[in-house]
Order: C-alpha cells, then structure tokens, then sequence
C-alpha cells in the first residue's frame, strides 16, 4: 500500500534521461514527468536525438501543456527552437557557397562569350589565319628593292 504512492511520484517526477529515454523509445511520452524534468530533459537532449528524432518537440508540447499555454503558442515556439531541418548548418552554408561560387563562375563564362573580340586584336574576326595580304599595287618588301626604275632617273 505504502509502495503503489511512491512508484506514482517517481513516475510524476521520473529524471530527464529518463523522460528522453521514453520518448525516444515510444515516439511520445507514456509516462508522467514534472514541468522541472521536462525542462531538464530539453537542455540535455543529447543533439542526435534532437536532431533525429521528434522528442525535443514532443517533450516542449507537453511542457507547454502542463505550463497552461495555448497550443498555438506552443507549435510556433517549437518549431523555432528545434531548428526544423533535417540536414546540419554547416552543410546549409556549404551548400550555399558552392551554388553562389556556381552562379558566379558560371555568369563570368557567358560573359566572356558574349564579348565580342575587338579589330585587330589578336584572335579578332578581321585577321587572316596566314600571313597577311599583300597589296597588289605595292610589292612584297625587299622584292621590288632593285627592279623598277630608279627614283630620280627622268
């Protein structure tokens, strides 16, 4: 008789290891904890089980029901603290980098093509892939240097 109060107030009042260990194990809470385990249980959520698992909401809702508040209050507070993704930070951020650096590279490259080569510059569309053309009415230099008549000849 004596021993059926006792189980009730340590399962009323539990441990926050154990309060993580029910949810983690059930999906949900099956037995009763106090609002100061409860709040234990959510600061030393191990961060797999946080991150892996729903217990970090399930653990909050029922805190927030045993407090008195509203379940509205207690759906937007949850799903700010618990973080609601499913991959870590860090690789968020690298993720964004590599893309941004993608975007980058990428706009510098239609930018280079879209360029167009300047005249006479080397690799321009004006300029002949051999030897450049000689005028027809000027010979090639140094072949008409001794033919032809001389300048000051009448």
């Amino acid at each position: 008789s004596f021993g059926a109060p006792a189980l009730a107030g340590a399962a009323a009042g539990g441990t926050a290891a154990q309060a993580i260990t029910d949810c983690n194990d059930h999906g949900r809470l099956t037995q009763s904890y106090s609002s100061p385990t409860l709040r234990q249980a959510l600061a030393q959520m191990p961060a797999d089980v946080r991150e892996y698992t729903n217990c970090f909401d399930v653990i909050e809702r029922q805190l927030f029901k045993q407090l008195g508040q509203s379940g509205a209050a207690g759906g937007a507070s949850s799903t700010s603290s618990s973080g609601g993704s499913v991959l870590p930070t860090w690789l968020i951020v690298v993720i964004v980098v590599l893309a941004l650096a993608a975007i980058t590279f990428g706009a510098l490259a239609l930018r280079r093509r879209r360029i167009p080569p300047q005249p006479g510059a080397p690799g321009g569309p004006d300029e002949p892939a051999g030897p450049p053309p000689s005028d027809p009415g000027v010979p090639p230099s140094g072949a008409g240097d001794s033919e032809g008549p001389p300048a000051n000849e009448p």
